[in-house]
């Protein structure tokens, strides 16, 4: 015979217990885990918004003359001479983090090095990404202001503000972000009432959508993506925010052609 005692038995309601105490347990750790991988998840995308990861460079020489007139339409605002022989378009929008390190980093000097020279000139074209819910009526400001001749101030603004000072980008409640938008139109001297009167009616509302359908029958999925070129030599395509050299070597054998 075997010593000992015997394992002791449980009785149903102790089995029934026992066992709603293990779901319970395994549901509350399912729940943690989830909560976990939420964290994580709202953690990547902050962390990606703020700190973007450099786009790899992409380029695609282009000599169709359809590029061109896609590119640059009659209405188009032109910072620079408009008989320069290099034309730089950038398809961007304004909540864009990478269309914004362009403007702080790389635009101020080619503004400098080849657009105050008249070596070159640059059209900003509309491409609204996919739920920044200001940028489009960001863009439609801006379209307000060029009704003023006052888009390149404004431009200026909406970039320098959309994460920093006014972070009018971050901004939940439309009311706030408009009273800033019109603040703008008050800080250039703009006919305020005419420009609330552009934004309310969304009066470039179509001429914004018209931007962004042209970028698309480009091949443009994303912001920025710029062009540099001219109808003689073709136009070179750049997809995210490059180092200057990138940008300079291209303008640069336009030039010389």
């Amino acid at each position: 015979m075997r010593s000992g005692r015997s394992p002791p038995f449980l009785s149903k309601q102790e089995k029934y217990l026992q066992n709603k105490m293990t779901k319970s347990r395994l549901q509350i750790l399912l729940i943690f885990v989830a909560i976990i991988g939420i964290i994580l998840l709202l953690l990547y995308f902050s962390w990606s918004t703020l700190f973007p990861k450099p786009v790899n460079l992409i380029l695609q020489q282009r000599t169709s003359n359809d590029v061109s007139e896609t590119l640059l339409l009659d209405d188009d605002t032109i910072m620079g001479k408009p008989d320069a022989p290099v034309l730089i378009v950038e398809f961007g929008e304004f909540m864009c983090p990478y269309c914004g390190q362009i403007h702080r980093e790389i635009e101020p000097l080619w503004r400098k090095e080849y657009i105050e020279t008249g070596k070159a000139k640059y059209v900003f074209r509309d491409y609204i990404n996919l739920g920044h819910l200001r940028a489009f009526t960001a863009a439609e400001a801006n379209e307000c202001a060029d009704a003023q001749g006052k888009q390149w101030p404004m431009y200026d603004l909406l970039f320098d503000n959309a994460y920093t000072g006014d972070a009018w980008a971050q901004l939940p409640n439309r009311k706030d972000f408009i009273e800033i938008m019109n603040r703008y139109a008050q800080h250039l001297n703009l006919d305020v009432a005419l420009f609330k009167e552009c934004i309310n009616n969304s009066t470039f509302g179509e001429e914004v959508q018209l931007d962004a359908s042209a970028g698309s029958q480009l091949g443009i999925f994303g912001t920025p993506v710029i062009y540099i070129g001219n109808d003689q030599t073709g136009f070179v395509k750049i997809r995210g925010a490059q180092p200057y050299s990138v940008y300079t070597q291209i303008i640069d054998e336009k030039l010389k052609s």
